[in-house]
């Protein structure tokens, strides 16, 4: 157990609890990110276990959770469906190949030690960019919340003005599933914290779908998933491949801060140091691993990692067990899952992202930092815009030459 660097009041049934805890609430949404991603969900279930296993052996924090996240999720559909049909045999394969590449670069960046640069990147920039990506992923639960179909070819200004065309023919059990769940998340989360809401909602609407039939009513369900554990998928490279390689190094840029700005934050309640540069390795490998199973690009995530410390985790013990239950679900409950409401998929997801708008961030650069505040403004309108790696390179661009130029007083 030294290996994990316990504190010294350590007890395993902190950690047993929390890894419980947490298991139990990635279900759903590894689920739904899979979803988010143009993947089947159960590789949304592979892309949760396999990167805990692997970070548990290799990484330097004690409470980072690994696995899938909102933002890299619609990053990785962004990245690859203008090449590849979503929830296809093709569209699997593109994702092995993008995770390796990602992988990859992350493991040169934390041997060639470039994670002492992390420090030096604007707030405003990763605000903006997360923002924005929330505001690109509650767009793409709209057709799921209201059971119509958009064209995934359209911009999300035109998906929403195809929305609002299409209002007449919104299934009306799917609106009512997705607005009286969202109500119900939102509502509990304030009187009832420790609530397990996600979980029981699905659990109850899954019952009511297979009572009441909800297929024959219109709406849509998860649908089939495989029981087991994956199966090794080779990569099968292309010269497409190098298409992939400016999101893979965005995706890698992104999901290396954000797993920084975490694990830095609650650094110092562990008893050794948190090394970012071998964390980077850490984090490649998780992805590398992953590839091979077809599995959802892993990254570090902040509501499970803030979860795990609420729930009394102290080492990554909490990652191994969460990881055997959710192999559990795999091998014991996947026929279950069949049943799971999309609209209430959706609703989990919004409310998840809901939490990502940083609105005192926002007001605070506004009243005391106009500068600031331009960054995050122009790298969110670029990547809604324009797209999610061009969103990053345009904000860091317009960061620096802001600081140069007000540094040399040319403005």
């Amino acid at each position: 157990m030294k290996f994990f660097n316990p504190p010294e009041d350590y007890r395993y049934s902190d950690d047993i609890i929390a890894g419980i805890t947490v298991g139990v609430i990635t279900i759903p949404q590894a689920m739904a990110f899979a979803l988010l991603a143009g993947l089947p969900p159960i590789y949304g279930l592979y892309g949760s276990f396999i990167p805990l296993l692997v970070y548990a052996f290799t990484g330097t924090s004690n409470y980072l959770n690994v696995g899938p996240v909102s933002v890299i999720s619609i990053f990785v559909f962004e990245s690859l469906s203008p090449y590849e049909e979503p929830f296809t045999t093709a569209f699997v394969v593109a994702v092995v190949n993008l995770g390796l590449l990602i992988g990859l670069i992350q493991v040169l960046c934390g041997v060639f030690k470039l994670g002492r640069f992390v420090s030096y990147l604007p707030k405003s920039v990763i605000s903006g960019f997360v923002q924005a990506a929330a505001v690109v992923i509650i767009i793409s639960q709209l057709p799921s919340a209201f059971g119509v179909t958009l064209s995934l070819k359209s911009s999300y200004a035109e998906r929403l003005y195809q929305l609002w065309l299409s209002k007449g023919d919104f299934n009306l059990m799917s609106t009512g599933l997705f607005i009286g769940s969202l109500l119900l998340l939102f509502i509990l989360a304030k009187v009832r914290q420790q609530f397990p809401t996600a979980i029981v909602l699905l659990v109850m609407t899954g019952i009511a779908a297979f009572v009441f039939d909800f297929e024959a009513l219109g709406i849509s369900l998860i649908g089939e998933v495989p029981q087991g554990l994956p199966s090794l998928i080779l990569p099968e490279f292309s010269q497409d491949i190098w298409l992939y390689l400016p999101s893979a190094f965005g995706i890698a840029f992104v999901t290396s801060i954000g797993s920084f700005v975490m694990a830095k934050n609650v650094a110092d309640r562990q008893a050794k140091p948190w090394k970012p540069n071998q964390d980077l390795v850490a984090l490649g490998l998780t992805k590398i691993v992953s590839a091979f199973f077809g599995s959802l690009v892993p990254a570090g995530s902040f509501n499970r990692s803030i979860l795990v410390i609420k729930s009394g985790a102290k080492t990554q013990l909490a990652g191994l067990v969460a990881a055997l239950i959710l192999i559990f679900t795999l091998l014991f409950l996947t026929p279950i899952v069949y049943y799971l409401p999309q609209a209430v998929i959706a609703a989990i997801i919004v409310y998840s992202v809901y939490f990502l708008f940083d609105f005192p961030l926002i007001i605070e650069f506004w009243s005391k930092d106009k500068k600031q505040f331009v960054y995050l403004l122009t790298t969110a309108i670029t990547t809604l815009s324009v797209g999610f790696v061009e969103g990053i390179v345009t904000g860091l661009i317009i960061a620096v030459l802001g600081e140069y130029f007000l540094k040399s007083k040319r403005i």
